[in-house]
C-alpha cells in the first residue's frame, strides 16, 4: 500500500517536473524504507525519471552502506538516484529506543565528531558514485569548502539548506561561482 501510494506520488511529481524525496532515516525503519525506495525505483511507469530520491542519515552507523546501496540501485534502474546526505534528525528519538530496549549498541553515532567524519565519509563516496546524484544539505562553512576542495571543477550535485539557515554561506556561491542550492523546507 505504502508503495502504491509511493508510486502514485511519483508519476504525479515526474509529469511536473518536480522532484521527490524519500527519507531513509530512522534505523528500526530502514530496511523497510529502503525496500519500498527500491520497489518504486524499479517500476516501469517512472522509468527515465531522475527526480526520485533519498535521503541518507550520516548519523547512522549504516549510512556508508546505503550510500553503496544507492549507487548499486541506481546501476540496475539506469538512472541517477537523487541522495540527499544530511547529517541527522532523529538522534533523540532513536538514542530512547534503543536504551527502552535494552540493546548493548546504538544503531547511530553518539557523537558529533563522529557524525561530522560519517558525513564526510558518505560525501565523498557520493562524489565518486556514477549513479548517485548527491545533493549536501549542510549549513556548516567547514563541509560546504570540503566538498568544494573535493569536488574541483565539478558542478554536477547540489547544496542544500533549510529554509532561514545558511543563507550567507551560499549566497556568493550560488550567484558568483554558479553552485546549486536548493532551499528545503519540510
Amino acid at each position: 500500500m505504502l508503495t502504491d501510494l509511493l508510486l502514485t506520488l511519483c508519476e504525479a511529481a515526474s509529469a511536473r517536473g518536480i522532484a521527490l524525496t524519500v527519507d531513509a532515516e530512522e534505523s528500526e525503519r530502514l530496511e523497510m524504507s529502503l525496500d519500498i525506495i527500491a520497489r518504486v525505483a524499479r517500476h516501469p511507469a517512472i522509468k527515465g525519471w531522475d527526480g526520485f530520491g533519498m535521503a541518507i542519515q550520516a548519523y547512522s552507523k549504516r549510512a556508508s552502506a546505503v550510500v553503496g546501496w544507492a549507487d548499486a540501485l541506481g546501476a540496475e534502474t539506469g538512472r541517477r538516484i537523487a541522495a540527499r546526505l544530511v547529517k541527522g534528525a532523529y538522534w533523540d528519538s532513536e538514542i530512547k529506543r534503543t536504551q527502552e530496549a535494552g540493546l548493548t549498541d546504538y544503531p547511530l553515532f553518539t557523537r558529533k565528531a563522529a557524525t561530522d567524519v560519517s558525513w564526510l565519509a558518505c560525501a565523498k563516496q557520493m562524489l565518486a558514485a556514477k549513479n548517485i546524484y548527491p545533493a549536501f544539505a549542510t549549513h556548516n562553512a567547514l563541509s560546504v569548502a570540503t566538498i568544494l576542495d573535493w569536488a574541483g571543477d565539478a558542478r554536477d550535485f547540489e547544496f542544500q539548506r533549510l529554509h532561514g539557515m545558511g543563507d550567507g554561506l551560499y549566497e556568493r556561491l550560488v550567484r558568483d561561482e554558479g553552485y546549486h542550492c536548493r532551499i528545503y523546507a519540510p
